[in-house]
């Protein structure tokens, strides 16, 4: 019982991470809104904002991706899925995270920490002139995105393996 404990409290804790990001959207929104007026309304362009939009954007969308995956969310070939019985889908769900996403997630993070290194030891910096500092810090969400999926892919496994005998669904397994 304490591992469905534990995978319980990662994806609560992911969760937060994810309800947290989420609210970066309204702060994006408005941006979106002072650039176009400033752009169409009085002819201003502003390339630091320009640059934040995605920056913002950037970390709001993968730091969602682990918060996705906990309600799931993502995207999966339901025409076939959707007839499967209860056993089937946690037997799929099983094998697809053990073999498909987890070394994936694990291939992103290694390339993705090289790839933020890199980033950050050139102190990388956005290519427009006049742009915004510290793209390193946006590309080192990658890794961390990665990470936030892995412990979320191994919890799911977990709770799969521990609810074998019920059919479980998003809204009790997930902590939502």
């Amino acid at each position: 019982m304490k591992m469905k404990t534990l995978a319980h409290r990662i994806e609560k804790a992911i969760t937060l991470i994810g309800k947290a990001s989420s609210w970066s959207m309204a702060i994006l929104l408005g941006a979106i809104v002072i650039q176009v007026l400033l752009r169409y309304a009085f002819g201003i362009t502003n390339t630091r904002l320009e640059d934040s939009l995605w920056y913002l954007f950037s970390a709001t969308l993968v730091l969602g991706l682990s918060y996705t995956m906990t309600h799931d969310g993502h995207v999966r070939v339901d025409f076939v899925y959707q007839r499967y019985s209860g056993k089937t889908k946690r037997i799929v769900d099983f094998v697809g995270i053990a073999l498909f996403l987890i070394p994936m997630y694990a291939f992103l993070m290694w390339n993705g920490w090289d790839y933020a290194v890199n980033s950050f030891s050139i102190n990388e910096s956005s290519p427009n002139p006049g742009g915004m500092p510290w793209l390193w810090l946006v590309k080192g969400l990658l890794p961390v995105s990665c990470f936030l999926l892995i412990i979320e892919s191994l919890a799911r496994l977990v709770l799969i393996w521990l609810d074998e005998e019920e059919d479980i669904h998003p809204s009790e397994v997930h902590g939502s």
